[in-house]
């Protein structure tokens, strides 16, 4: 991977330092380490907010063929990744997700997750901001997100980042033998 970029550096209220910046291979094991607390979480606490994907923890060859992968789109144009480390230590992972067909290359789908230790801090709010600023450099003219509808923090974080509800699916998600409706949230660049 080529030498990491940082987008934004800043301070959180009590004085630690945020560097929203590029993943490179050397995050290997802060990566693993990050995506795997969020296993625990999830499987820790049933009311988690998180959204599907995070099942079962990940061993550090599949954490390096993401990583692989990751690096390639983002060379290729497909993806725009930011992670934010604080102490150095993962605190968030976001990426936009170019569309894969010529029609659809304008427009792209937000993911984003912030670290339990982390949430409430803004820095989900600043990795939002980062994320928009690069798709509309990369020509992105439209975005979307989809999230737990039971995630009002992450409703509030969008709403204030321009984007607006433009549906929902119900009973997508499955969990402690209820079914949980997803939220779809997008906005024009």
């Amino acid at each position: 991977m080529k030498v990491r970029r940082a987008f934004r550096k800043f301070r959180l209220g009590d004085g630690r330092r945020v560097v929203l910046r590029e993943a490179d291979s050397g995050d290997l094991d802060k990566l693993l380490a990050y995506i795997n607390s969020l296993v625990r979480e999830k499987k820790r606490d049933e009311s988690s907010q998180l959204f599907t994907g995070f099942e079962s923890r990940l061993t550090r060859r599949q954490e390096a063929e993401w990583l692989n992968e990751l690096s390639r789109s983002v060379k290729e144009g497909d993806k725009i990744s930011v992670l934010a480390e604080v102490d150095g230590e993962v605190a968030g992972n976001g990426d936009i997700t170019r569309g894969s067909y010529s029609e659809t290359r304008r427009h792209g789908h937000l993911g984003l997750t912030v670290r339990e230790a982390y949430r409430g801090l803004g820095i989900g709010r600043e990795m939002v901001r980062v994320l928009l600023a690069e798709a509309r450099k990369q020509g992105l003219k439209t975005l979307d997100v989809e999230f737990l509808s039971t995630n009002k923090a992450t409703i509030h974080v969008y709403e204030r980042a321009g984007f607006r509800r433009v549906g929902s699916i119900p009973g997508k998600v499955y969990r402690n033998g209820r079914f949980l409706d997803s939220i779809i949230m997008a906005r024009r660049l």
